[in-house]
């Protein structure tokens, strides 16, 4: 990134809406942390449900090749839904552990096995939403600094900031929807 000379006057555009792409950005992280808290911080609620039936997502397939199975995406009777990997649970009778805010699922147990180190929805390291939260906050991370460091910046860095972030937040708001 080249920053401008200091005498150099700063962008009409770029100083009308440089507070408001910070608030932004902000409000973006604090409901990232959130989930996060949720997920692997606040206590969880357990209850006893039953697994009413299930779907297998799977990859490939083209040209004649056997597709090969991604991950196993599960619904319960009382609304919960989530995803592992590997390993399918053959059980229908399940105990589960959920976060307090956004309902995710945190651990899977049935009588005879333990599920959690398999799960792969929601903000699970196993998943693929964890790893586009994270490259989102690295952004903005970075979006802030050039925002708040007080230097002069370029109209194309600007434009940068604001459709980098833009886009990662509609793919994380996709990827929630999907998983």
């Amino acid at each position: 990134m080249a920053s401008l000379p200091a005498d150099f006057p700063e962008n009409e555009f770029i100083s009308k809406n440089k507070t408001l792409v910070i608030y932004a950005l902000s409000i973006i992280t604090f409901f990232i942390s959130l989930g996060f808290l949720d997920f692997y911080v606040l206590p969880t609620l357990k209850t006893t449900d039953i697994i009413t039936h299930y779907a297998i997502r799977t990859v490939g397939g083209k040209n004649g090749t056997k597709p090969q199975k991604l991950s196993y995406h599960y619904y319960t009777q009382k609304g919960f839904t989530f995803s592992t990997v590997k390993n399918y649970i053959e059980e229908s009778d399940i105990e589960l552990e959920y976060s307090l805010v956004f309902k995710s699922v945190t651990k899977i147990k049935s009588k005879n096995n333990d599920y959690t180190s398999d799960i792969s929805s929601s903000l699970s390291i196993n998943g693929i939403q964890f790893y586009f939260y994270c490259v989102l906050l690295f952004s903005i991370a970075i979006s802030l600094k050039i925002l708040l460091s007080g230097k002069r910046f370029s109209e194309n860095t600007f434009y940068n900031i604001i459709c980098f972030n833009g886009f990662m937040v509609f793919l994380c708001l996709y990827m929630f929807y999907l998983y």
